[in-house]
């Protein structure tokens, strides 16, 4: 009786065992996927964003950026939206052209900590821009090219990244242009966009 209690209790241990490893290795693997999953980065528009975007272009502004400021933290990813309406009216479509480039960043005691001459002791904050569509890296930052009809309207996500960066409020200078022959002219005043690390 012994031995068949002693072998019952062995076989339940050892089927114990197995089970455990079984949810081990199911919980390590979807862990896994979860994280693969979440470095691949989507830039979506929130409902929110997109409304305003279409509000402030419906009211008459030719360059809408409706929150030009966000707190994001090291290892966080947020984006901005950014709305352009031709309003030219020089031919059916016109060439925009938008660049964003880190311009310099203030701590709490609005001490400079960096600026555009000197952004690696800030983590390289041009390296944090990206977008969608058509882009490239022109000088600094990155920029976006599109065509956009005439009294049509456009709208571009750029994400920022965050990484390495003291604590501080990081400043972007987002200009928009357009093709007029072979020159780019300046199509809005020149924006800002405010990053806050925390």
């Amino acid at each position: 009786m012994n031995k068949r209690g002693a072998l019952q209790l062995s076989v339940n241990f050892l089927v114990i065992i197995i089970i455990c490893i079984a949810v081990f290795s199911m919980s390590v693997y979807i862990l896994n996927r979860f994280f693969i999953h979440a470095e691949t980065i989507k830039m979506v528009y929130d409902e929110r964003t997109e409304k305003e975007i279409e509000r402030l272009l419906d009211d008459g502004s030719k360059v809408a950026i409706p929150f030009d400021r966000k707190t994001i933290y090291n290892g966080e990813f947020k984006t901005f939206g950014i709305g352009v309406l031709n309003i030219l009216n020089s031919g059916s479509s016109n060439t925009f052209e938008i660049n964003v480039h880190f311009n310099q960043a203030f701590n709490k005691r609005s001490v400079k900590i960096c600026d555009i001459l000197d952004s690696s002791s800030c983590g390289s904050p041009d390296q944090w821009l990206q977008t969608t569509g058509d882009t490239g890296f022109i000088g600094s930052g990155v920029t976006i090219q599109k065509t956009i009809k005439n009294n049509e309207q456009e709208k571009f996500l750029l994400g920022v990244g965050v990484k390495g960066a003291p604590a501080g409020t990081y400043i972007f200078d987002l200009n928009v242009k357009y093709l007029n022959n072979t020159a780019w002219l300046q199509y809005d005043a020149p924006h800002k966009l405010y990053v806050e690390v925390p």
